[in-house]
């Protein structure tokens, strides 16, 4: 493996593996807190959360990761290890789509919901944004797992 293919191995499969861990404990402890909550306590504690924060960090650490990985794809020493990157940088950007097609429109909305008043379609909307995060955690689960294969392909 050249030093460059180690450092692009490297830095894709920790993007990932950040996503990964952020997501899941979303996944397994956030969103079965807030879908605990009735609708006043649920804007609340959502409002609370500042998302501004993650949420242009993990954009942008997905766009780069993604880009990595198709770089790594031309380096690769086989197709299987050139088509391995492509499958966890497609991943990525399945994540990054689901996040900013779903998810941050419905975040936007409930920062303007208020507590004391049922918003519209509130129970539709907090299903459709757990289906969405559920949908980028698998990506993000494709996409470690892709970039750990072409990793450990590059050793055989």
């Amino acid at each position: 493996m050249t030093t460059t293919m180690g450092i692009l191995s490297v830095c894709v499969l920790a993007a990932a593996g950040v996503q990964l861990g952020t997501l899941w404990i979303m996944k397994t402890s956030i969103l079965p807190m807030l879908n605990s909550l009735p609708y006043g306590q649920y804007v609340t504690v959502c409002q609370l959360i500042d998302m501004h924060v993650f949420h242009p960090i993990a954009v942008w650490q997905g766009v780069i990761a993604a880009g990595l990985g198709v770089w790594a794809s031309f380096l690769a020493p086989s197709a299987a290890v050139s088509v391995l990157f492509v499958v966890g940088s497609v991943a990525m950007v399945v994540v990054g789509i689901t996040s900013e097609g779903f998810n941050r429109p419905i975040w936007r909305q409930i920062e303007k919901w208020s507590p004391q008043r049922t918003a519209n379609n509130w129970l539709r909307k907090r299903f459709r944004w757990y289906v969405a995060h559920e949908v980028r955690t698998y990506g993000a689960i494709g996409a470690v797992a892709a970039f750990i294969a072409a990793f450990v392909g590059q050793l055989a």
